[in-house]
């Protein structure tokens, strides 16, 4: 009686060459945000100083240190997605779907390289929770970006 032989499959993996560019993405992109929370830092630091005396100043003070703060937390949270999807590719198991166990599409990780998820369990969850699925960002906030407050206001 011929025994049959059980045939172990191996989970789908991208092969280290794709993982390297993953990996210089993803290492890319945490040292421009490090660079950015450290900015966002020393900012938030010098409007704390700043005490102005006139009530409108104090309210716009208190305005963009509100939206910087909020601005430092969206990237704190990508840092911490970007520090997830590193740990991944260090335990080989970067580009799988913490869900349904298969590989997530290249161009998905090509657009969004922390994703953790295949596009139709992503799709899935926000579904059945709108709302309180998070998305990490990849728009880059400039100083530009902020209001400014000319001292004539």
């Amino acid at each position: 009686m011929a025994k049959a032989k059980k045939t172990v499959r191996k989970a789908k993996k991208y092969p280290k060459k794709k993982l390297n560019v993953f990996k210089k993405i993803l290492t890319e992109r945490r040292v421009e945000l490090m660079k950015q929370v450290t900015e966002q830092d020393d900012d938030i630091g010098e409007l704390r100083d700043d005490q102005p005396a006139d009530p409108l100043d104090m309210a716009g003070n208190s305005s963009t240190l509100e939206l910087m703060t909020t601005l430092g937390n969206h990237e704190r949270t990508e840092l911490a997605e970007i520090d997830h999807a590193l740990s991944k590719i260090g335990a080989g198991t970067y580009g799988i779907c913490e869900v349904s166990g298969e590989l997530i599409a290249e161009p998905r990780l090509m657009a969004i390289p922390t994703a953790r998820y295949t596009i139709e369990v992503q799709a899935e969850r926000e579904k059945t929770s709108p709302g309180k699925v998070e998305r990490p960002s990849r728009r880059t906030i400039l100083s530009d970006d902020l209001p400014v407050m000319d001292d004539e206001n």
